[in-house]
């Protein structure tokens, strides 16, 4: 397999069990706790319990109010992350962290500009209708009120609407280009320049260029110099494209050229999944290219990610009060075969959720946790970060999942939880970022407090009952009673 690789263990395997456990239990050792250290390196059951591990590694770094304590330890758990191998072509394996300073073949840039009219309203599909304006704004209170999102995320909306035609001009640099929840399509409508990155496939490329060509943006495509001639854009969809798994370096390169080139504000966005283990590897290499990009400067880029909302994080003392509320008035289903929630108090006020699913495994756990331990040493460097916690959407990397699919229809069952189409997600979210690209960076308590503001958070923060604890009532529910909205 070429490309990017999980590294032998010392049995000579390529085990992704290992390399969490090596990557967790080095976060412990930087923690100073031996304790925790020892348990995850002797847990035989990784798979299913990995979540009793991942809870108290993430409780003790929020805990941590010394910020080069803090940083020391996020920057140890992303280095053993990151420390895999990179084979090419015929060249043996060797360190991903070389290749990626190797001098390698430079892709072309393609531009496809676009002859359309700027658009400047921001509008949410949501329940059949389209929302704008004061209709927006009364929805965003709504959701607020009911508890799918934190108040600071429905005003972050509300403003960020307004302000969609301040996305002219600046350049976003896109990894995971074709993202259902991404932000690539409305940015280019809105006249911004897209610098798009993804895996070869003419038709969604066919599709994209020629939504450009009717925009007011322009798109950017990396094309391998061995292409040939490209004369129509039926060529270039054809030959548009990248693998971030095999052609790294070369991405690498590309994106920093595009930064270097843009004469605005630049963003580097990270809209990445993958099933499995390639997710862990995808983020590898995307974090190279963002630490790249830091070259360009705090005054000329920013970040952008989307956090996932199936993480043990930090929540609000008024989510634990909400929890309570919502018991008091919650069905019979639910206090029959639910458990309650119990969430710590931490020394800031705010409270600790625990809220990975063992459902969706190990290597999603860590690829989203390094993204969030790299939003928040971006954070402590001074850039600014974009990176909230977005809804549970039924896009197709989710619903392809028959298991998933069910569950996603039940889950209204359970107030205040709801999940979104990917159109809904989408524009919600693109609102949230330009808030963030527009407003001062906040003092937070924690800097890992920047994946929780203005989070849009499905309900899963006030619901409260462990949701685990609910799935077979879920999947029941979904089945036979399909329910999208309260």
């Amino acid at each position: 397999m070429a490309g990017i690789q999980f590294p032998a263990n010392e049995k000579g395997d390529r085990s992704t069990t290992s390399f969490n456990k090596e990557v967790f239990s080095a976060m412990a050792n930087s923690l100073g706790a031996k304790d925790l250290e020892d348990k995850i390196k002797s847990e035989k059951d990784w798979r299913h319990k990995y979540s009793v591990h991942l809870d108290q590694v993430v409780e003790r770094t929020l805990k941590l109010q010394d910020a080069s304590a803090l940083s020391a330890v996020l920057t140890k758990g992303l280095e053993k992350a990151r420390s895999m191998d990179f084979e090419s072509g015929s060249v043996a394996p060797g360190a991903l962290s070389q290749a990626m300073t190797a001098s390698a073949a430079k892709f072309t840039t393609s531009k496809v500009a676009g002859s359309g009219s700027v658009v400047t309203d921001l509008v949410v599909p949501y329940n059949g209708h389209q929302l704008k304006g004061s209709e927006l704004e009364g929805q965003c209170d709504q959701w607020s009120s009911y508890g799918t999102m934190e108040a600071d995320c429905a005003t972050a909306i509300k403003n960020g609407a307004k302000k969609l035609g301040e996305m002219k001009g600046r350049t976003f640099l896109v990894l995971g280009a074709g993202s259902e929840l991404g932000p690539v399509r409305p940015l280019l409508e809105a006249g911004a320049t897209v610098a798009a990155v993804a895996t070869r496939r003419p038709k969604r490329w066919a599709e994209l260029i020629a939504l450009a060509r009717k925009s007011a943006g322009t798109l950017l495509l990396p094309v391998s110099p061995q292409s040939g001639e490209v004369k129509n854009d039926e060529d270039l969809a054809a030959v548009a494209g990248a693998d971030l798994l095999t052609e790294t370096p070369q991405i690498l390169e590309w994106l920093l050229r595009c930064g270097r080139e843009a004469t605005g504000k630049v963003t580097m966005g990270t809209y990445l999944y993958a099933d499995g283990e390639a997710n862990v590897r995808l983020t590898a290499a995307s974090d190279f290219i963002v630490e790249a990009l830091k070259s360009l400067g705090k005054d000329k880029v920013s970040f952008a990610y989307l956090s996932s909302c199936s993480t043990s994080t930090a929540i609000p003392a008024e989510a634990i009060q909400a929890q309570e509320a919502n018991f008091n008035t919650a069905g019979r289903w639910a206090t029959m075969f639910g458990e309650r929630q119990n969430c710590k108090k931490l020394d800031d006020g705010t409270f600790f959720l625990s809220g990975f699913e063992v459902l969706q495994g190990p290597n999603y756990a860590l690829a989203q946790m390094m993204r969030q331990w790299r939003a928040a040493l971006l954070h402590m460097e001074g850039f600014t970060v974009s990176a909230p916690m977005a809804p549970i959407c039924r896009t197709e990397s989710v619903v392809h999942n028959a298991t998933m699919a069910v569950l996603l229809e039940g889950i209204a069952h359970f107030p205040p939880q709801e999940s979104y189409d990917a159109e809904t997600g989408r524009m919600a979210m693109l609102a949230i970022l330009i808030s963030d690209l527009t407003e001062p960076s906040p003092k937070l308590a924690s800097p890992l407090h920047v994946v929780t503001r203005k989070a849009f958070h499905s309900g899963i923060w006030r619901t409260p009952f462990v949701m685990a604890s609910l799935g077979k009532t879920t999947w029941f529910l979904g089945k036979v009673a399909p329910k999208r909205a309260a």
